[in-house]
């Protein structure tokens, strides 16, 4: 039995957390142990509570632009010390085989697997570019305190070895996956459709994510005036997702933008939900316009699982998960026009619509499916203990 040690940011359900529960729920119990460390209680606990995996709350050592202020830097070594030392005590002396950091932005992981001498997975999801010290300084972090790098898309893994090209050698791509679920009835659809007072001939667009400023949301919104001008009048623009503590003024400044775009009647916000499969199954449309590269994409997955075509910037993951052309349309990044006119063809086009959300759900389960991910992460576990 090899006993894993999974250490995590945080306890919602949004992208690396709906990665870590997916691993740990699918894990082999005959091969392994899942023991998880969280910083705080959250929808993620209740969720695996439900499949009786141990937990623990401990710090993790969480990094944040805090960090890098001359307070943060001189309290980082006795933070992870005493993260190290909680650690230490929710596990009692029991034997760990590999510790597995899931995000860039934990390092008490790290520092428990370096202390303790256990072999030591980082799981990257995330691709930096911004500030400088973060950027140079966890590809150094990887190099010099995880025995494995495991990428959620090829475009992380060049990110890595082209900062530090000596990682080459440590990583591994291994793709998200989500696991099948029935879809929702076609009562509640209606039903959530209804509640945000769409008529049966409302074609809706939907972004899902949490708001921030390279999300996307604005150049949505920009989009969303262009196509208004362009008299496509019948479409609807739906914004799920919220900030973290402490960031409610970018809802704020998101609602101003908004109304000052003149859009106001054809988008709506709401609040992130975890029947995220409900939201899919209501919309028409998926659009992934970050700004910046997504390391992954798990949005555009979960779109396409439901049979959603899904519109997504060029650049990133989501160059690896959707076909331009034959699943969905990638535009240039940052272009409101480009993105604009790629909605205006799907929303002039259902037999097009249909036919690449017919082939996104296809693509979905055959290379992002869970079995395949626990499959190669297996794999990568095999390696760190000799099997």
């Amino acid at each position: 039995m090899i006993t894993i040690l999974f250490v995590h940011q945080g306890a919602e359900l949004y992208g690396s957390d709906k990665v870590l529960l997916n691993i740990v729920k699918g894990l082999d119990r005959k091969r392994f142990e899942p023991i998880v460390v969280l910083p705080e209680d959250g929808p993620l606990v209740e969720e695996l509570k439900k499949r009786g995996i141990e937990i623990h709350f401990a710090p993790v050592v969480k990094v944040s632009r805090k960090i890098y202020g001359l307070v943060g830097l001189l309290t980082l070594p006795f933070s992870i010390l005493n993260a190290v030392r909680k650690i230490d005590r929710a596990l009692k002396g029991r034997r760990i085989d590999i510790v597995h950091s899931n995000t860039l932005a934990v390092l008490a992981g790290a520092a428990w697997a370096g202390l303790r001498k256990v072999k030591h997975v980082w799981h990257v999801h995330e691709i930096i570019r911004t500030p400088m010290p973060a950027r140079k300084g966890f590809p150094l972090l990887i190099r010099m305190l995880a025995d494995q790098a495991v990428c959620n898309s090829v475009a992380t893994g060049k990110w890595l070895a082209g900062e530090q090209p000596g990682l080459a050698d440590k990583i591994s791509v291994v793709w998200n996956g989500i696991e099948a679920i029935s879809p929702p009835d076609t009562l509640a659809v209606q039903n959530f459709r209804d509640s945000l007072n769409l008529s049966a001939d409302d074609l809706l667009v939907t972004l899902v994510g949490r708001i921030s400023w390279w999300k996307g949301q604005r150049l949505l919104v920009d989009a969303a005036r262009i196509i208004c001008e362009k008299g496509h009048l019948k479409v609807r623009y739906l914004i799920v997702g919220g900030v973290f503590p402490g960031q409610e003024h970018i809802k704020k400044e998101l609602d101003d933008y908004i109304a000052e775009s003149g859009v106001k009647q054809y988008v709506k916000i709401i609040d992130f939900t975890n029947d995220i499969n409900l939201v899919w199954q209501a919309t028409d449309l998926a659009v992934v316009p970050s700004t910046e590269p997504e390391p992954f994409g798990m949005v555009a997955i979960e779109a396409m699982r439901a049979g959603k075509p899904v519109i997504a910037a060029n650049h990133g993951g989501l160059q690896e998960i959707v076909e331009h052309g034959k699943t969905g349309i990638l535009f240039p990044p940052c272009d409101a026009e480009a993105f604009a006119d790629a909605l205006i063809d799907l929303i002039t086009n259902p037999d097009k619509r249909r036919a690449m959300g017919e082939a996104g759900k296809k693509r979905q389960e055959e290379l992002f499916s869970v079995e395949a991910q626990l499959t190669r992460l297996g794999q990568c576990y095999a390696k760190e203990v000799g099997l």
